[in-house]
């Protein structure tokens, strides 16, 4: 069981390789849609930024194959 992902870092940068959000993550995974609008660079993340992006993915609950490009 994961712990869900606190709502108050939602304006805190997740990824500065692309400057994304907590809280763009989180609408991506309600929406069910990847990348965010205007976040097309984030499949060019830095390795930290990718295990940082795929830890908060499994608090937020997504599933794999739900954010595909």
């Amino acid at each position: 069981m994961t712990t869900p992902l606190d709502a108050t870092l939602d304006p805190e940068i997740l990824c500065y390789c692309t400057l994304l959000t907590f809280g763009e993550l989180r609408a991506a995974c309600a929406a069910g849609t990847w990348p965010p609008p205007g976040k097309e660079q984030t499949g060019r993340l830095c390795t930290g930024c990718q295990g940082d992006l795929q830890y908060c993915l499994r608090l937020l609950g997504a599933r794999s194959g739900v954010l595909t490009p």
